[in-house]
């Protein structure tokens, strides 16, 4: 990060380190070791440096961010600071490397700039984008460093595992669980979801009836055009892993005794017309409300839902991309697809919200040399790792 004052900088990291908050690894390029600088010391080498251009307004104040499953030493961390500076064209300039402890996350600090000591300035141009790119990745391999993707990876894990958590805990306040193959018998647990869905939840189609079962793993498959099952009209129940493939052997729905055929259900599908109306609004109202909610991220979109008691089920392509989105509210037990609900909360809405937070991410990791406040640093410090530049 570019900034155009290096005795703010530099006042900031030495207040953490009397505060005890923090730690000055290296003074490279001084001819005295951390310990036996002072203040004025640190500030009269920079100034001197300065003077031999001015017109080089700004510094540097670079900030690296490390994942606390790394562990570092004090030792492990200078080093990494010290290559660092090197893959970047730094290693001969004049830079303090502090290691700050007031985040949840282990990182350091290193304030330098780019003029040389013979007066020409180092061209700082997408100096993030490429050589602190490229220095990031080689020294995550060398020194087995948890990765930003693996970070990702995991970060999207424990979300869908959150997630899973709180779908099967509001199942069981509903009174009906998830279906878990393995766990007891598949056709009782199928029979309790069906029952369950079909005589408590307000639905117009099987497709709408499709995405309620889907959130207890089962489906209603009336098999594909063509076929003697969906030429006879026959519908059959299936199990479906956490992947959302079948499993297990399917179940015909004369079996239940509740008799979810597709006879029976067309007939919920038109009873079931007018309470849906009534009861839409609710679901309008909570999306309209979470889509202009802060922060402005797909995940707070879903908690925020989740809170009123609305499942946003997404469809995505392999790039991300939403190709559709609906929604099931278990406290008003109704589905609504959001076609249905108009291009104001379909898929397309959504894909506004995924690509802002796209943009943003972006430019975060672009991490071109921007005029931010010190603070402004240290806020993307602590949200982005490793942030390098």
């Amino acid at each position: 990060m570019a900034c155009h004052n290096i005795a703010h900088s530099i006042t900031y990291n030495e207040n953490k380190l009397k505060q005890g908050r923090a730690e000055c690894l290296t003074a490279a390029n001084f001819l005295k070791d951390p310990s036996r600088l002072s203040l004025e010391d640190k500030l009269h080498r920079f100034e001197k440096r300065m003077e031999l251009n001015d017109r080089v307004s700004t510094n540097l104040h670079i900030t690296l961010n490390f994942d606390p499953l790394d562990n570092l030493s004090n030792e492990q961390m200078a080093k990494i600071a010290g290559e660092y500076m090197k893959e970047i064209g730094f290693e001969r300039q004049p830079y303090l490397v502090y290691r700050h402890a007031d985040a949840g996350h282990p990182h350091c600090h290193i304030i330098t700039t780019h003029v040389q000591k013979n007066g020409d300035p180092i061209d700082l141009y997408k100096i993030g984008e490429n050589q602190s790119e490229k220095a990031r990745l080689k020294l995550e391999a060398e020194y087995g460093l948890v990765t930003t993707e693996t970070k990702r990876e995991l970060r999207r894990q424990e979300l869908q595992e959150r997630q899973r958590q709180q779908q099967q805990e509001y199942h069981r306040h509903q009174g009906v669980s998830q279906v878990n193959y393995g766990e007891k018998s598949l056709a009782r647990s199928i029979s309790d979801v069906v029952e369950h869905v079909t005589e408590k939840f307000a639905y117009t189609s099987l497709e709408e009836l499709n995405i309620i079962l889907r959130q207890y793993r089962v489906e209603a498959d009336g098999g594909k055009e063509g076929t003697k099952l969906y030429h006879d009209r026959g519908l059959r129940y299936r199990a479906l892993n956490e992947q959302g493939r079948h499993i297990g052997r399917p179940i015909n729905a004369g079996f239940f005794d509740c008799k979810p055929t597709l006879a029976n259900l067309e007939k919920k599908f038109v009873l079931n017309q007018a309470i849906g109306q009534r009861r839409r609004q609710h679901i309008e109202n909570r999306v309209a409300w979470a889509l202009c909610g802060k922060p402005d991220t797909l995940e707070a979109v879903k908690e925020e839902l989740r809170q009123n008691g609305i499942v946003m089920v997404l469809d995505r392509d392999k790039g991300g991309d939403c190709r559709r989105a609906d929604y099931v509210d278990f406290r008003n037990r109704i589905v609504c697809t959001g076609k249905a609900l108009g291009s104001r909360y379909d898929h397309e809405a959504i894909q506004q919200v995924i690509d802002r937070e796209r943009i943003r991410e972006a430019q975060q990791s672009l991490n071109q040399t921007q005029d931010l406040s010190l603070e402004q640093t240290q806020q993307q410090s602590y949200r982005y790792r490793p942030s390098l530049w």
